[in-house]
């Protein structure tokens, strides 16, 4: 191991920790994406595509119109599960020097690649969810995922930054 950027780059295998976050991150991703086919195809012609801060829709569009952020949120999720076997390339605001500061960098970049496919999820559930009964403009999910990867961010962040013995 050496210091580089501020950051030890090692080597990461596989580990049955990775492995089990792959597997469900795999299994998620296909069940919340068959849950998103299943809506699209019962969504009306016309879906609220964006909402204010009050929750009331302010956009429409075709239901294909939710794919983009989807594929984004689920692109950026699994991009998160490869950078988790490199390390070093995760920007943290702190110094990472001790092992366990890097498999503590490594376990946030796993566990926030989950939360992003519950975003996912909740981004297609508030713009098709209409389509199936549910309240139009109840944004307050988006708000608690978001919160929740933030809170994820700062914990990871915390226990890095105490780990460095």
């Amino acid at each position: 191991m050496k210091l580089q950027s501020n950051k030890l780059k090692v080597r990461v295998g596989r580990t049955l920790e990775g492995t089990i976050f792959e597997i469900a991150f795999l299994v998620l991703a296909i069940l919340v994406w068959a849950f998103i086919v299943w809506l699209m195809s019962r969504a009306p012609d016309t879906v609220p595509t964006h909402f204010n801060l009050e929750g009331k829709a302010d956009s429409w569009g075709s239901p294909t119109t939710i794919l983009f952020p989807c594929i984004i949120t689920t692109v950026v999720g699994a991009g998160l599960l490869l950078a988790a076997y490199f390390p070093h390339t995760i920007n943290i605001p702190v110094e990472v020097k001790t092992p366990r500061q890097v498999v503590l960098v490594i376990r946030m970049a796993r566990v926030m690649a989950l939360e992003l496919l519950l975003l996912t999820l909740v981004i297609a559930l508030i713009t098709l969810g209409s389509s199936i009964g549910l309240e139009p403009g109840i944004i307050a999910p988006v708000f608690i995922v978001v919160g929740l990867l933030l809170l994820t961010c700062v914990v990871f962040t915390v226990l890095i930054s105490r780990a460095k013995s």
